[in-house]
Order: C-alpha cells, then structure tokens, then sequence
C-alpha cells in the first residue's frame, strides 16, 4: 500500500509538490489564525470572567484603564518582545490553561493575588515608555522581532511609537501623567522598580488618596529637598497650570475664578482634608464657605458634562488613529496629520491630568475640549487631501 503512494507520488511529481505547497501554507495559515485567536481578550476573558478589578477580573479592569484605551492588549505586557517571546509566552499560555482546568478556585486566586516581581518587568515598562530602553531591548532581542503582525508589541519603536501615542519618556522628561516627577532619579538613585509605585496599575489600581499617601510616607524619611506635603505646586504642575487656565499653545488665557489675589484661595481652602489623609474634596466642600446649595449642583453638573465629552472625544480619537495606520499603511502623506492628531492628543491628556473634570477651570477646560474636536476633524480633513 505505501509503496503505491510512492509509486503515485513519483509519477506525479509536480501535481504531489504543488499539492504539498498548499497544505504546509494552509495548515501554516491555520495555525497562526489559531495563536492570533488564543491571544485576543475575548479568550483571556473565558478564565478571567469577573466584572470590576482584581482578580478574575483582569480582562474587565484591562477595558476600562489607559492601556486598554490605548490599544495595549494582554500579550503587549504578558509576553515578551520578538517571536521567541511570542512563543514563550504561549507556552506559558497552555501551562496556564492546565492550571485553570487542575487547581481550585481558591489556588487561583492566590496566584492572582500574589503575581511574581516578573510578571511585567521594569525593562518591559521601559521598551514602551522609553526610547533608550525601547533601543537596548530591540538590539538584545535574540531572532526576528515578528513574521507576522500578531500583536501591537512587536512594532513598538520609539520616539515614533512613544509620540504618536502622545507618551513622555519617562528617563529624560520630568512632567509625566500630570505630575513632576523624575523617574531617572527615582529609579537609579533609590533602585525602584515600576512595580513599587505602579503595582495593579491595570487590574487593581490604587486609589488617588492611596498614591499619595505612598508618595508622601517616602518623602518623610527623604533627604530634606523632596517635596512636602505644603508644597502642592511642585508635584502638581498640571493642576496648578488648569487654575492659572495657561498652557495650551493657541488659546487665550483663561485664569479660573478661584485662582489670583482677587479670589484669595489657596489649595487647602478646597483640600481641606490633607492633613487627614483626605486629598480630594467632594462637592460638599462649596458649600462649607457657600451657603447657596445651588453650587454643588453646578459643580456636579461639570464633572459629569465633562466627563461625558472626554469619552466621547476618547472614541473618536481611536477612530483617528484607525484612519491614520491604514493611510500610513498605503503609503499616503500623513505627516501633517499626524501632527494635527498629536497635538490634540496632548491637549486631551491636559484635561485628563487635571483629574478634576473641569472642577478647577471649567471655561478653560471646555475651550480646550473644543479644540480637540476641532483638531480631530481637520487631522481627517487632512487625510483626505493626500494620497
């Protein structure tokens, strides 16, 4: 019987090596689609189901913070760089599909609540959040970085990457995410790590008041020139610089009405809390100096406004990073437009690390608000106008 194959085979020699050309790029194609769908969220989520954060809830916590609007998906950050670590991390994948099918419900929740220190490495946060760790990772790299587009991961290089997703560098730029601080100095003069401050950064985020209070019980024990808690402008740049209403290229200055020696208000006429550990206000705070009830319902009236145009801005921003990946994939002009789109990226990010929702400056923030959208549409505008 096997000799007639072979005997078939050799009198057809051409239609056997056509026919074997095909089924190794089928069965090729079928595998890739098989690691494409394993790798996805939507096959995270059949083990880690739960809604809100910690864990079993990582894919609900992934959708809802800065990396999942970003478009950083589970094997950008659980997998290492390069097709050997596309692999690995696949590998790594089956083990923990054994595992999920083994151990108890118990077991798996104090694996996911204990992760290891390298998990998600320091020199990991750094290959996207760093254009010199983003090079000495690309140059160590043992193999291909891909061979075929599988993950957002592969094709980080920065500045261009770090840029176009309107990202500091962390080691060299001190304003980062709203708030002076040096990672460069942090991490080689006092050896901490990403985790140490950023830990559950997306599946169990700390509170604001518990970062603080992070920040501030280092800073007691620091060397005498680290900023205390009476020095609120130090750190918080961005929110000084919303109640100034100043820092938009192209727009009038709009100082708020709360800030200036007419209005006479310092941070803790607001932040009355500070020295109990209480750092944001509630709306009730207006009302301990303004008898008219009418002011925490306006305060509240645009937080939530805010907030609602913020997400809708968010949306339509992945609508216009969309339009120009696949103009960039055809080769089109798109270098004004993106400048366009990066431009109102950072004004967004302006708004957002404010954190108050226009609380401190509510007509400087919907000015600027404006000017996204407005900046949006003509980056769109722009594209149609080149081929």
């Amino acid at each position: 019987m096997l000799k007639n194959v072979f005997d078939w085979c050799k009198r057809h020699i051409v239609l056997f090596t056509i026919a074997s050309v095909v089924f190794v790029v089928f069965f090729g194609f079928i595998n890739i689609q098989i690691l494409h769908m394993t790798s996805e969220p939507e096959f995270c989520h059949l083990c880690h189901p739960a809604q809100g954060f910690g864990p079993l809830a990582e894919v609900d916590s992934w959708e809802h913070s800065a990396h999942g609007d970003a478009g950083v998906s589970c094997l950008d950050c659980h997998g290492r760089p390069g097709v050997v670590g596309y692999m690995k991390a696949k590998l790594g994948g089956l083990r923990d599909t054994y595992m999920q099918l083994t151990i108890s419900k118990e077991e798996k929740l104090e694996i996911l609540s204990n992760p290891g220190a390298n998990l998600v490495p320091s020199w990991h946060c750094l290959y996207c959040h760093s254009d010199e760790g983003n090079k000495q990772v690309r140059e160590t790299t043992k193999g291909p970085m891909k061979l075929v587009n599988m993950r957002m991961l592969d094709d980080v290089v920065n500045p261009g990457f770090r840029e176009r997703k309107g990202l500091a560098d962390i080691m060299t730029d001190d304003f980062v995410g709203g708030t002076h601080f040096d990672h460069n100095m942090h991490i080689t003069d006092f050896d901490l790590t990403c985790r140490d401050c950023h830990f559950g950064i997306v599946h169990n985020p700390a509170t604001a008041t518990d970062r603080m209070n992070f920040c501030i019980a280092c800073h007691a024990e620091a060397p005498d020139d680290a900023p205390q808690m009476a020095d609120c402008n130090v750190c918080h740049e961005a929110q000084a610089a919303m109640n100034q209403g100043t820092g938009i290229q192209g727009l009038e200055d709009i100082p708020s009405m709360m800030y200036g020696e007419a209005a006479d208000m310092g941070c803790t006429d607001c932040h009355t809390g500070v020295t109990k550990g209480v750092y944001r206000p509630s709306s009730e705070t207006c009302t301990d100096c303004h008898e008219d009830q009418e002011y925490k319902t306006v305060f509240e009236e645009w937080s939530a406004s805010t907030k609602a145009r913020i997400e809708e801005l968010k949306t339509i921003r992945v609508a216009v990073e969309a339009a120009l990946l696949d103009a960039d994939a055809a080769k089109r002009n798109t270098g004004e437009a993106w400048l366009t789109y990066q431009k109102a990226l950072r004004n967004l990010k302006f708004v957002r690390n404010d954190g108050t929702h226009s609380v401190h400056n509510s007509e400087y923030t919907n000015a600027i608000l404006d000017s996204v959208a407005a900046d949006f549409k003509q980056a769109m505008k722009q594209l149609d106008t080149v081929w």
